[in-house]
């Protein structure tokens, strides 16, 4: 099938790229890591070009548009929960990941940073428990303590889960890497070895014909002398045989 030409079918190949779980992981793994190298949080070209370098790394083969569509795609998601009055957040499989990125770097987030999602959330969740408070009646401190050091325990645990299981993936690839690299040096160590035996096969085959010339000239020179010494003893009978006549 021919694409060329139609920007628009580029696109849609773009949004419908299959991301499994462990693949979407490892792109927001990749993501974090190459976010601490921009200069501006707007110029994010040359990471979608890095990270998509970098997810072959795992056979995972994406461009880089299909980086920046998926990235974009969750960014959009994490903005509806954010934004969101509803608890929209436990539906999004990765929001914590999200939410950690966003926490630890100041990304802007298209239109507005999501700091300023995050206040506008807390208003609205302050109006909501006014408005609560108005109808129900009023917990002792105690139970609201309890319940918000099991939600907090209870995110804490499933986020570290997710941060191990990430960091193993993450030491897996720098295995990977290390692996290649020493592979690499290895065969750099083994094609050195190769030429420096080469060339001393070369210099044995020069030495060698070297010294079959010197044989041959050393044989060239006997012939001749012992020409020369048969031409002087047919001189010397010709003397005897003038001299005797």
């Amino acid at each position: 099938m021919d694409f060329s030409g139609n920007a628009s079918t580029y696109v849609i190949l773009d949004e419908c790229a299959v991301w499994t779980s462990n693949a979407t992981s490892i792109l927001l793994k990749l993501y974090e890591s190459n976010l601490q190298m921009l200069e501006t949080p707007k110029k994010k070209t040359r990471i979608w070009m890095a990270i998509s370098q970098n997810l072959k790394h795992f056979d995972i083969d994406m461009t880089a548009d299909q980086v920046r569509w998926k990235i974009n795609a969750l960014t959009k998601k994490y903005k509806q929960c954010i934004d969101s009055e509803c608890r929209q957040y436990e539906k999004f499989k990765y929001f914590k990941e999200m939410d950690s990125i966003y926490s630890q770097y100041n990304v802007d987030c298209d239109s507005y940073l999501i700091t300023e999602l995050l206040h506008k959330n807390n208003e609205r969740n302050n109006q909501n428990v006014n408005s609560s408070l108005s109808k129900k009646p009023i917990e002792s401190k105690a139970v609201i303590e309890m319940r918000k050091i099991r939600l907090a325990n209870r995110i804490d645990s499933e986020r570290n889960q997710s941060k191990v299981q990430l960091e193993k993936q993450w030491l897996v690839y720098l295995k990977t890497q290390e692996d290649q690299r020493q592979l690499r040096d290895r065969m750099y160590e083994r094609s050195l070895k190769l030429k420096e035996e080469e060339l001393e096969l070369r210099k044995r085959e020069l030495e060698l014909i070297e010294s079959l010339e010197g044989k041959i000239i050393d044989l060239i020179e006997k012939e001749h002398d012992q020409v020369l010494q048969l031409e002087r003893e047919k001189c010397d009978l010709m003397k005897e045989n003038l001299t005797i006549s």
